[in-house]
């Protein structure tokens, strides 16, 4: 066992994944790692840290809740994130090692062990982040997704969870289980089955929930953006409330909720939230380069 257990960085809500009992599979083997112990569960299963001893490299194994494993729209999830990730490099990604299935239905993921915290759980305590901070966390999130979308996979569930700070202030997005491959035709999202967030969804994914087009990230980044700075998600209520005013409310003014965020990131805010797709940045490097071209002459409170 390590001497400290670290920080999770994974998505630790309360739940019960599948009745496992918390920490059941300590000392399990898989493959050439070893678990060491439980680090997080949340609405698709259960996080535990792992060892390769001969690497002296550690990682986390994500198993799928044992609920969700007779569910073939969960399961094609979960392995549609470890094949989605497999195809991206990126250091603002987190990586996937390998991923199979052992036991006849026990689905594993093994990835990259991340030491940080989500921003969800930071925001929850911080209530907002300062421009400054959002500002780098839109841009660092801008740099990875532009990567991903140039390899012609579309993340379509950007929000605060999804995006964890390690301890050097680099950021990492995780949870592509609804990524999609551009062009690709699927089943995982039959009848609106599954959208993702409600509070950060592009409008154009709710009309059409086979959208595939890279600037459902965009929108997506926008509103998780909309909620760094002001404290409150663009659109908060019910989730029928919040899918309505995607779909049909203007694009609310930041300065509403926090009168102290400047004309200019207003300004890009509104713009990646655009309900039209085209008059929104049409690529996540047109962010990167509005939000580096404001940290250069902007002032940053």
């Amino acid at each position: 066992m390590l001497d400290e257990p670290p920080n999770p960085g994974y998505d630790v809500e309360s739940f019960d994944s599948g009745s496992e009992e918390a920490g059941s599979r300590v000392g399990q083997v898989i493959g050439s790692y070893t678990l060491y112990q439980e680090i997080g569960r949340g609405g698709m299963g259960t996080v535990y840290l792992a060892k390769n001893t001969s690497l002296e490299r550690y990682a986390a194994i994500k198993f799928l809740g044992r609920h969700l494993t007779a569910d073939p729209v969960y399961v094609d999830m979960f392995l549609r994130e470890a094949k989605a990730a497999a195809k991206l490099n990126h250091p603002g990604i987190v990586q996937i090692y390998d991923a199979g299935c052992v036991e006849g239905n026990c689905y594993y993921m093994i990835m990259e062990y991340i030491d940080g915290r989500d921003l969800k759980s930071l925001l929850d305590e911080s209530k907002l982040f300062s421009v400054s901070n959002g500002v780098d966390y839109v841009l660092q999130s801008a740099a990875a997704l532009g990567y991903a979308h140039k390899r012609h996979i579309i993340h379509r569930d950007i929000k605060p969870e999804n995006l964890i700070l390690q301890r050097d202030g680099k950021l990492k997005i995780c949870d592509l289980g609804l990524a999609k491959q551009m062009g690709e035709d699927s089943s995982i999202t039959q009848n609106g089955m599954v959208l993702g967030t409600p509070n950060y969804v592009a409008p154009e994914r709710l009309r059409d929930p086979f959208c595939n087009d890279p600037r459902v990230d965009i929108y997506s980044l926008g509103a998780v953006f909309y909620h760094f700075v002001t404290g409150t998600p663009p659109y908060p209520g019910e989730p029928a409330v919040v899918m309505a005013a995607h779909l049909n409310d203007p694009v609310p003014n930041p300065q509403a909720d926090n009168p102290s965020v400047s004309d200019d990131i207003c300004n890009i805010i509104r713009k990646m939230m655009s309900k039209r797709p085209d008059s929104r940045y049409q690529t996540m490097d047109q962010v990167v380069v509005e939000l580096t071209n404001y940290k250069k002459i902007g002032i940053h409170p």
